[in-house]
């Protein structure tokens, strides 16, 4: 009896303590320990929720997160959940869901931000300073060439030019030459304005097998770009005739194999 009493007792104690709990607020450096290439779902939940609760442009629902769940979805296991987003996307686009699809993207613009926000946190080593007379001994290249507003690719959609649009693309803020990330905005040739959509694309991420055109379009003008083109390649595949891209919905429905392109290359 005295036994039940106490356990009783225990377990009260225990609620009303969690009752009282104060949640504190993440920080990143609570969280930058987590690589969303390898982590479980409620790493991930934390991760992602951080950058929503962070960011009014980034509001998803936590139902559009748990969508990005595989089908054999446990608990305890690791995942690599930037591949498991994009694969969410193409199967949103597939299925024609495209108000999941943009609940997605917002997903994957948080993923690219928490990589970028976490790998900031980091503790960066101090280069020494280098005289000035010795920097004729080196090769000095910009190295804020991905924080620049330079245009590295564009492809004109067809349709008139009332309904003409320009697909450009872009170096994003976050990108650095290790992890390239491509911002890709739309021109409307008629208004001669931006119109007010983008796409983030970590070109780390992509589907290869599967992209759509607009990772395409940013793959190939990144390639150009490291090969001192421009839209060369993009431009090829469009007329080649091998994809019919005629407005902003093929860019996202249609596809393309990328690992084609790195086969040739």
């Amino acid at each position: 009896m005295n036994d039940i009493l106490f356990k009783t007792h225990l377990n009260y104690q225990i609620e009303t303590n969690n009752d009282n709990e104060i949640e504190v607020p993440l920080s990143m450096d609570d969280l930058r320990d987590i690589d969303l290439h390898r982590c479980r779902f409620t790493e991930f939940q934390k991760a992602i929720s951080y950058i929503r609760d962070n960011n009014n442009d980034l509001l998803f629902s936590d139902s559009s997160i748990d969508a990005i769940k595989p089908a054999d979805f446990s608990d305890d296991k690791i995942y690599n959940f930037i591949e498991l987003i994009e694969f969410a996307r193409h199967t949103a686009i597939t299925i024609g869901n495209m108000g999941l699809f943009s609940e997605l993207q917002k997903i994957s613009t948080a993923a690219d931000k928490f990589t970028y926000q976490s790998r900031q946190t980091e503790g960066r080593k101090t280069e020494p300073v280098l005289s000035f007379q010795d920097y004729d001994n080196y090769e000095v290249k910009d190295a804020n060439y991905a924080f620049t507003s330079e245009e590295i690719g564009s492809y004109v959609l067809s349709g008139g030019m009332d309904e003409a649009v320009r697909v450009t693309a872009f170096f994003h803020d976050s990108s650095t030459p290790v992890c390239p990330i491509i911002l890709v905005r739309f021109f409307s040739l008629s208004t001669s304005t931006y119109l007010p959509n983008e796409d983030i694309i970590n070109l780390d991420t992509i589907f290869k097998p599967n992209a759509s055109i607009i990772e395409t379009f940013a793959y190939l003008s990144y390639q150009d770009y490291m090969k001192n083109t421009f839209n060369q390649t993009f431009d090829k595949l469009m007329f080649s005739g091998a994809i019919d891209v005629n407005t902003l919905d093929d860019m996202y429905s249609k596809h393309y194999d990328l690992t084609l392109y790195d086969h040739l290359n």
